[in-house]
Parts: C-alpha cells; structure tokens; sequence
C-alpha cells in the first residue's frame, strides 16, 4: 500500500471509530510507531481535525465528514462474499439490512465495476446448511445488537430442550458467538443468578428493557470465550490418531474442544480441552480402533463401560431375537 492509500486508509478508520489507539493503526498498516506519528501529522496539517493523542487514542473531531466513500471492484466483490454466507447464517432481519447495504454499496460503484459485480454474482453460491425445521425462525439479531451497543437489559422467553418448557428471563447480555452452526448469545441471567449461554434460536420473544445495567459486574466477553474454550471446568485430553485417520477428522475437531497437534511419525498427538469425558468418549468411538487414549485414565475407564454397554446392549438384543 503506497502512503496516498495509507492516508486515506487511516482517516477512514478514524472516522469509523470513537478512538483509534496507535497500536491499531501500527497491526492494520504493519509500520512502525513513527510512521503512523508522521501520517497522522500530514492529515493534521492538510486541515483535517484531528484530536487526541499517542496514549489515549486519535479521532476526528466530531461535524467532519468525508466526502462519500467510493468503493472499487475488490472491495465490492468481497463484501458479496460475505453476503452470500450471511444469507445462511443469521436470520431475515439481518439478511434484508445486509442486503440494503449492498445496494447502496452498487449505487455508488462505477459503471464497469457494476457489470463486473453483476456477473460474479451469477456465478458464487453457498449451499445452505442442513438442518430442521426451526421453531422460532426469527432469533433477533439486530434486537441482540441494539441491547448489547445500549447496554440494555433484556426480557426474553427461552425455551430449554432439556426441560421441555419455556421461561420468561430478564438477562443483561454480554455478547453474541457464532459455533456449531448456531449464533449463542452470552449473557447474566437474572432468573438463574449466573452466567449463561442461550442459542438465539430458540428464544421465542425479545425486547429491549429501559433499564441499562453495568457491565463492569461482568467479565469481559472476550475473557468468558476463552473461559468457554478452556475454563476451570474443561478437562486435557491427549489422543493418538494416524495422518491418515487426521485427514477424516477434518474440522469435526473444533466442535470437541481442539486445542493443537503434534507430528510423531505416521501419528498424530492431538490435544482437546472438554468438560465430559462421557460427551468425548461417545466421539471417539466413531472412529473405532484408530484412536488411542493417551491421557487422562478416566477417559479410558469412561470409553470402555461404553464399549461395554454397547456390548451388552447386543447380546441382550440378539437373545430377545432368537426367542
């Protein structure tokens, strides 16, 4: 990126947030300290008002405004990229303010970048995930948004698929995380007095209370996800697998709690953090005799009482048979 671009770059930026550190800048642009001091300096002195300082963060001072933002052929293409996953992953609300977006995006692209957008567009697609019939096909992501940027509170009807029923909850939401094929919001439930994680599809109703909460009470989000991966509750378990068998593990593994691997020769050692040896025995034995338990011994004792389980399950189903 020549400095013309940088600059550009570094104003857009500054316009899109309250505070932009030096440290942002220095990891986005991949130059030193220095040079982000002179750029900012440059914009300063072309007349553009800019506030704040090294150790707080840079703005531009509020009433400026860039002339509209023109988008090139790259830029466009990517984000119909990701308008084509979004189309599959969020729910209609989301999906019809993504689209109005990339109208807009369209209307202000060039001629010939418009028939270069037009044309990719015939020819990418994502092929939407399996999954069942949903009961509740509105899991209100925008209302989740609007809570979280207002630190609003929110009152909810949850439904729990181990207890069969809904609930009525007023929780103060932390975040939203997208896993297992599913958007999860994180957020104190007040009802239950803790932390809890609720898959946004199956929350039935949702509105934004006038009442704000603090959010210095709570963890930050980004400290509960990684407590989430590997929290005081999950467990180390170390496997053995052939490269050959790593190949058929594919991205299975980050739905199990993967945490690294290392290369011994024709075996691969694999790492996991889980919070039941049950739910990552019953995975294991998907692949049979191909898997070895390095540690811990309880997941060993945990994977043999359901091999023999199973065993026994048989043998009882063959005797029923035969009499």
């Amino acid at each position: 990126m020549n400095r013309i671009d940088r600059l550009n770059a570094i104003l857009i930026q500054l316009q899109g947030k309250p505070r932009v550190t030096i440290n942002e800048l220095v990891d986005r642009f991949v130059v030193s300290p220095r040079t982000i001091f002179r750029d900012i300096k440059s914009l300063m002195e072309s007349g553009i008002p800019i506030g704040g300082d090294a150790g707080s963060g840079y703005f531009v001072v509020e009433g400026y405004h860039l002339p509209p933002v023109v988008f090139n052929k790259d830029e466009a293409a990517a984000l119909l990229l990701g308008s084509k996953f979004i189309k599959h992953q969020v729910d209609n609300d989301v999906v019809q303010n993504f689209e109005e977006a990339m109208h807009k995006v369209r209307a202000v692209l060039k001629y010939a970048d418009k028939n270069y957008l037009s044309t990719l567009e015939q020819n990418i697609s994502v092929a939407p995930f399996a999954r069942n019939t949903n009961e509740f096909p509105n899991s209100y992501i925008s209302i989740i948004q609007n809570a979280l940027a207002e630190q609003k509170v929110l009152n909810i009807e949850y439904h729990s698929n181990y207890k069969d029923q809904s609930t009525k909850r007023e929780i103060e939401p932390l975040g939203i995380v997208y896993y297992s094929g599913r958007w999860h919001l994180i957020a104190y439930c007040r009802l239950r007095k803790n932390m809890r994680d609720f898959r946004c599809d199956r929350i039935s109703n949702c509105r934004i209370l006038m009442e704000k909460y603090d959010r210095s009470k709570h963890p930050s989000f980004p400290e509960f996800l990684e407590q989430m991966i590997v929290g005081t509750e999950s467990r180390e378990v170390i496997i053995r697998v052939p490269k050959k068998v790593n190949r058929y593990i594919g991205n299975q593994k980050y739905y199990y709690g993967y945490a690294g691997e290392s290369f011994h020769g024709d075996l691969v050692e694999m790492k996991f953090y889980t919070p039941s040896y049950n739910f990552f025995a019953r995975w294991l034995l998907m692949f049979g005799k191909d898997v070895t338990i390095v540690s811990p011994e309880e997941l060993q004792l945990e994977t043999e009482k359901l091999v023999f389980e199973l065993q026994q399950h048989y043998q009882d189903s063959s005797l029923t048979v035969s009499q």
